[in-house]
């Protein structure tokens, strides 16, 4: 069951050897059904997660409207990391927009991975990779335009494009659906 996660390290850190048995015994599969929320925007994150099935998305809420920053699919990795390692209030939200299943690693876990041999460097690679992925973002938000960041999608993820509602994939881009929808239409009638 927890195969996709071993080949996540591997990938990461090759020569870290993870104790199954011991992962195994600490790390909980979680189903989070669509609409459901993984934690809350001021609820302390107590966790860290991999998504081992489906789709959830991070987002903020500012003046009563929703702003996407991520989605995460299969292989994954997600939650509050300053929430869980500072004990202080989520920042955003997390919420499943298909029925999913994230492996949860609270701190007992964490401890685990820490004192393993080779487990600090794991760590390090796990947040290396986070800060890659949250360095892209903000650049993506800086530099490119709404279009830009769908053509992105369209070449890097074209299957998260059938995943996702078109409200969150605007919300995720930075426009409105009205704004998305006259989007597709150029980008479409330029690929034709």
């Amino acid at each position: 069951m927890h195969e996709p996660f071993y080949a996540f390290v591997e990938r990461l850190l090759p020569e870290f050897k993870i104790d199954t048995k011991l992962v195994g015994s600490l790390v909980k599969s979680v189903k989070v059904r669509k609409g459901e929320f993984l934690f809350r925007e001021g609820d302390i994150c107590s966790f860290v997660a991999f998504t081992l099935q489906g789709c959830l998305r991070t987002f903020v809420l500012k003046n009563g409207k929703e702003y996407t920053l991520f989605f995460h699919t299969e292989h994954q990795t997600l939650g509050d990391y300053e929430s869980f390692q500072k004990h202080k209030p989520a920042c955003f939200s997390c919420q499943a927009i298909e029925n999913s299943e994230v492996l949860i690693f609270d701190r007992q876990a964490m401890t685990c991975f820490e004192e393993a041999p080779e487990g600090q460097k794991l760590l390090r690679a796990v947040a290396e990779d986070l800060a890659f992925m949250l360095r892209d973002k903000l650049l993506s938000l800086l530099l490119d335009t709404p279009e830009e960041r769908y053509l992105q999608l369209l070449e890097n993820e074209p299957q998260l494009l059938q995943r996702i509602p078109q409200y969150y994939l605007a919300s995720y881009l930075g426009i409105e659906p009205e704004s998305l929808s006259r989007l597709k239409r150029r980008v479409y009638q330029q690929r034709s």
